[in-house]
């Protein structure tokens, strides 16, 4: 976990270094602009689509829908990018809805997703070649619900089940977003 705090440190010192020493505005990033992505992750459902509109010059207002492991995910909420010179730039996201899910063969019970909060940064890779559609990379912190957790105690507890992977505790995200 120290290792990651760095990292998050590190990324958050670039971020403001970027953003006090840049000029342009990326046509992914003006106000009135939206996109429509497909990737992995949170944001996109677990594996699905984004949608998003900046409701402001760097602040764009997202949701997402996708498969989850265990039915349909989704996830609304905000992302602030930064100001950058070069193709690159740092991001700040925030948003509600799944990140967690079960699935057991066999036991339906506990077949379930579960909502939360989640956190995360990274970045925004502008394209060069179509102004407006950028790769998105980042890495998402998920607050888990007690109901998740409690549900996790009770499938490791459960002679009948032999082999269960929990969540991460971090997660990632990847996708390419086409500007509209």
């Amino acid at each position: 976990m120290k290792t990651l705090k760095v990292i998050l440190l590190v990324i958050s010192l670039l971020a403001v270094f970027n953003y006090s020493h840049a000029q342009e505005i990326h046509k992914s990033s003006e106000k009135g602009k939206s996109t429509l992505g497909v990737g992995v992750g949170f944001p996109y459902g677990a594996i699905g689509a984004r949608f998003g509109v900046n409701v402001i010059d760097h602040l764009t207002i997202f949701g997402g829908v996708g498969y989850q492991l265990s039915g349909v995910g989704y996830n609304f909420g905000l992302l602030k990018d930064f100001k950058s010179k070069t193709a690159t730039q740092f991001y700040l996201t925030g948003m509600y809805g799944t990140n967690a899910a079960i699935k057991i063969e066999g036991l339906s019970e506990y077949d379930k997703v579960y909502t939360g909060a989640t956190f995360g940064l990274g970045i925004k890779i502008n394209s060069k070649r179509k102004e407006g559609n950028f790769w998105d990379v980042g890495l998402l912190l998920p607050i888990r619900s007690s109901s998740y957790k409690d549900d996790e105690r009770q499938v490791e507890n459960d002679p009948r089940i032999s082999e269960f992977t929990k969540a991460w505790p971090i997660g990632i995200t990847i996708g390419y977003n086409f500007g509209l």
